[in-house]
């Protein structure tokens, strides 16, 4: 997988709609880590059944030997949603729309991955989650 800059341009495809980059990781770059609010993993669980631009290889781990995470995902958090061959798609209260592999919930999980805020309210607003406060604590 190709490492993005949070809140580049995303490019994988041709469309017009301007879509922003978030957790697309690689080791030798460095990520902002810290605390995410559990409200906004349980969001990227229930978006995470719901995948968009579904891929036909899998994208491991780069960061450690896990074959294949996946995660309980669906509103009723009972689909089994293998990570790392889809993305996750939000929008944010001002229209913006984020896109973001679904391995990002691994990334936070297991190794810390702190995501922009605009992006955890974006995620959260989707799914119908009220917020109040940070979402999100950086190291």
């Amino acid at each position: 997988m190709t490492q993005c800059p949070n809140l580049t341009r995303y490019s994988y495809d041709e469309s017009d709609r301007e879509i922003l980059n978030v957790g697309w990781l690689a080791p030798e770059h460095d990520y902002r880590k810290g605390i995410v609010d559990e409200r906004v993993v349980d969001a990227l669980r229930v978006l995470s059944a719901d995948y968009d631009n579904q891929m036909r290889g899998v994208h491991h781990c780069e960061f450690c030997d896990a074959d294949r995470p996946f995660v309980l995902g669906s509103p009723a958090m009972d689909t089994e949603v293998w990570l790392g061959s889809a993305e996750i798609r939000v929008r944010g209260a001002d229209g913006t729309l984020y896109t973001a592999p679904n391995l990002v919930i691994h990334y936070i999980t297991e190794h810390q991955y702190c995501p922009p805020e605009e992006f955890c309210r974006a995620a959260a607003r989707t799914v119908g989650i009220e917020t109040a406060g940070q979402l999100t604590l950086a190291d």
